[in-house]
């Protein structure tokens, strides 16, 4: 199955994006950060589910809480730790309610990072201890894995991304959870979860890691249980619409695995949109 994410339509309102793309004949949507909090949204998405005959899957930072935050299930703020908890358990309740049952969440940081800095530059000034991160992340996703089982949900864990710049500026020191194959590895030989590999966060990482995109495809292709694609130049994670016969492009070929679902999230016009699909469904075979 192939999903739209909500975060290829740039607005505010999840109803309008979700309207976007149903009216031009996109039924399979998952529920991504991107736009605004609003006391009415699990009713309009049921509505428009219901309207549409649509399926959701859910993503990370959805829905959008009241006050913004990044969450962050390895965090040593414990502040932002129980926010983050929090979040889900939210999230959770939402999906029971819309008859949703699937949910990917992000891997962790080991350091602090501001509304303001996803996406571009990250600052180092406050990281954590790593083995305390690492075991406050696995005691996390282990609580929201115990609360996806009650409700017949299947969770996934998706790679982080991680550019040179941010690289260089951390020192040469990564503080970012499973952004290659060794740290995917390293998570994994402390808790089980079902691999949702970001294609686009993957090939900006090996790049800043002086890794082989391929190879690290290659090496986890026997662990991915789901696929996030766009295209980027490998050096900024850019959701751009995807090309044929680019790197990312072969990497989906390496992984691809008959019968799994991916989503795309590449940002641009309902046209762009419909382009991609087409093209990630002439190579999912």
């Amino acid at each position: 199955m192939i999903y739209i994410s909500s975060s290829c339509i740039k607005k505010h309102n999840i109803a309008e994006v979700i309207s976007c793309l149903a009216l031009n004949g996109m039924q399979t949507i998952e529920l991504s950060g991107g736009t605004d909090y609003y006391s009415d949204i699990e009713s309009d998405l049921l509505d428009l589910k219901n309207k549409y005959q649509l399926s959701y899957v859910c993503h990370g930072y959805f829905p959008p809480p009241k006050i913004p935050f990044v969450v962050n299930l390895a965090s040593c703020n414990d502040q932002v730790y129980k926010q983050s908890l929090e979040h889900y358990e939210n999230c959770v309740e939402m999906l029971k309610h819309i008859d949703c049952g699937v949910l990917s969440v992000h891997a962790g940081f080991l350091i602090e990072i501001a509304t303001d800095e996803l996406g571009g530059g990250l600052n180092d000034q406050t990281h954590y201890e790593e083995e305390q991160a690492y075991d406050r992340f696995c005691s996390a996703y282990k609580y929201i894995a115990g609360l996806c089982a009650e409700n017949n949900i299947a969770l996934y864990l998706e790679n982080n991304v991680l550019n040179a710049e941010n690289y260089k500026r951390f020192g040469n020191h990564d503080y970012l959870m499973m952004t290659n194959y060794d740290s995917i590895m390293k998570l994994r030989s402390q808790l089980e979860f079902n691999l949702l590999l970001d294609l686009a966060h993957l090939h900006v990482s090996s790049r800043a890691l002086g890794l082989d995109y391929l190879e690290e495809c290659e090496k986890l292709k026997d662990y991915v249980r789901w696929i996030h694609i766009s295209e980027n130049d490998g050096i900024f994670d850019e959701h751009k619409p995807l090309k044929n016969d680019s790197a990312i492009m072969k990497g989906m070929e390496i992984v691809y695995r008959s019968g799994m679902d991916i989503t795309l999230e590449t940002v641009g016009s309902i046209q762009e949109i419909c382009e991609s699909v087409k093209l990630v469904e002439r190579n999912a075979v």
